[in-house]
């Protein structure tokens, strides 16, 4: 599997998607541009991940899933989103992702928090590789609600 160009993704555009994301979703925190380009980095993410495990060039690191949490809420609807739109799903998965169809798994308990120590390992883990991959900027906006803080950077 290639890891698709990031920038390529986060290029994509469907008004159908957006404009089906503004109506379900009219009080959502991202507007239906950023939720959509936030699930491009996000499959992104995903893809390199998988590529990295696959190819064990990280260790330990990479001891982690990558998935949707609770705090990332509108990616997971724009998701939804687009999944309503099978053909345009089907299509986006041939020509971005080489083929690979990038399926969704629902979160099981999405409100749970992190219970014990090899939870807080494996989130703090995700995290280091949101912020190594995707910066700062993209951890907070995931994340907000649940790091820390300050000045409009982490603390």
């Amino acid at each position: 599997m290639n890891l698709p160009d990031l920038n390529k993704l986060i290029s994509y555009e469907n008004d159908k998607i957006i404009s089906r994301y503004r109506k379900d979703y009219p009080n959502s925190k991202m507007n239906a541009e950023d939720a959509l380009k936030e699930f491009m980095k996000f499959v992104w993410l995903c893809h390199k991940h998988r590529v990295e495990k696959k190819n064990c060039t990280k260790g330990n690191s990479l001891a982690f899933s990558c998935v949707i949490h609770s705090d990332m809420r509108d990616i997971d609807n724009m998701w939804h989103t687009f999944l309503l739109f099978t053909r345009d799903y089907h299509d986006f998965c041939d020509l971005y992702l080489d083929g690979v169809f990038f399926h969704h798994d629902p979160l099981i308990n999405p409100d749970r928090k992190v219970f014990d120590k090899n939870d807080e390992e494996e989130l703090t883990l995700y995290l280091s590789y949101i912020y190594d991959n995707l910066g700062e900027d993209t951890l907070i906006k995931w994340f907000h609600d649940s790091i820390a803080i300050e000045d409009g950077s982490l603390k």
